[in-house]
C-alpha cells in the first residue's frame, strides 16, 4: 500500500483553503493539506482518505478531472 503524507497548509495552500472555506484538501500526490485543528478530527482523517482510495483506483490524472469537476459544481 502507497503512502500519505499529512501536511500543514502553509503559504498558497493556507490561502486557497481559507479563500474556499475549505479544511483541506487532497492531491494527486497523495498528500493531504489541512487547517488546523482539522487534523484532530477522524471524520475529517477518515473523509481525505476515500480521497486517497480514490487516487489509488483512479490515478492521479483523472482523479483530479474528477476532484475539479466535483469540487466546482458542488463546493
Amino acid at each position: 500500500m502507497k503512502r500519505h503524507r499529512l501536511k500543514q497548509a502553509r503559504g498558497p495552500w493556507k490561502w486557497f483553503l481559507t479563500r474556499l472555506g475549505l479544511a483541506g484538501i487532497v492531491m494527486p500526490w497523495r498528500t493531504i493539506y489541512y487547517l488546523p485543528p482539522w487534523h484532530k478530527s477522524p471524520e475529517f482523517i477518515r473523509h481525505e482518505l476515500v480521497h486517497i482510495r480514490q487516487i489509488d483506483r483512479d490515478g492521479p490524472f483523472i482523479f483530479s478531472i474528477k476532484y475539479l469537476y466535483w469540487l466546482a459544481r458542488y463546493g
